[in-house]
């Protein structure tokens, strides 16, 4: 009996599941046909960068209003031999889109006498339309080694340069090439 419960115990630790961090090096980030590099205002040129994971970009929508879609963007930082791993999800209020908002403007022209074009680019800074937040994150060197992660500081939790998506800032760039790469179209060019 001992034995069968030895030999039970043994394949109960053989079928947990393990979680399985595969690390990326900056090597591997060249490789065109896994990643795309996002051309960034803040690139340095000095080996900096952000990269979208291709196989990772998918639409987790559920709703018709609303587009969802999660990605992992690595950021590299050469000069802290750092690769940071962001899973991100992105929600975007397609009655928010830039052209959304113009194509409604004769309307709000109608109830504000005084509305004029101008204003969808003050609306538009004051909400973009756009909410980032990051579901996950990890470190690695350069090389690919898995580093210790650290946990964000408590309410900086979604403060990166990839969240939040402020309109016409870094960020929002990238919600916005992200959505391209689902949609065919960029997320300001959609009419509801």
């Amino acid at each position: 009996m001992k034995r069968f419960l030895f030999i039970m115990a043994i394949l109960c630790v053989w079928c947990v599941p393990f979680t399985y961090v595969k690390a990326v090096s900056n090597v591997e980030l060249q490789d065109t046909s896994r990643f795309e590099h996002i051309i960034s205002k803040g690139d340095t040129g000095g080996g900096d960068g952000k990269y979208i994971e291709l196989s990772t970009v998918k639409d987790v929508s559920t709703s018709g209003s609303t587009k969802s879609i999660e990605a992992k963007i690595y950021v590299v930082l050469p000069s802290s031999d750092l690769i940071r791993e962001y899973k991100v999800r992105y929600d975007y209020d397609l009655n928010r889109s830039f052209a959304n908002m113009v194509a409604k403007a004769p309307e709000l022209k109608i109830r504000l006498p005084d509305f004029s074009l101008n204003e969808i680019w003050n609306i538009k800074m004051m909400e973009s339309g756009i909410v980032g937040t990051v579901l996950n994150q990890q470190d690695y060197t350069l090389n690919g080694e898995s580093k210790p992660t650290q946990p964000p500081l408590k309410g900086y939790e979604n403060v990166t340069f990839l969240t939040p998506t402020d309109f016409d800032f870094e960020s929002y760039h990238v919600a916005n090439r992200v959505f391209k790469m689902v949609y065919g179209t960029f997320y300001d060019d959609v009419i509801r």
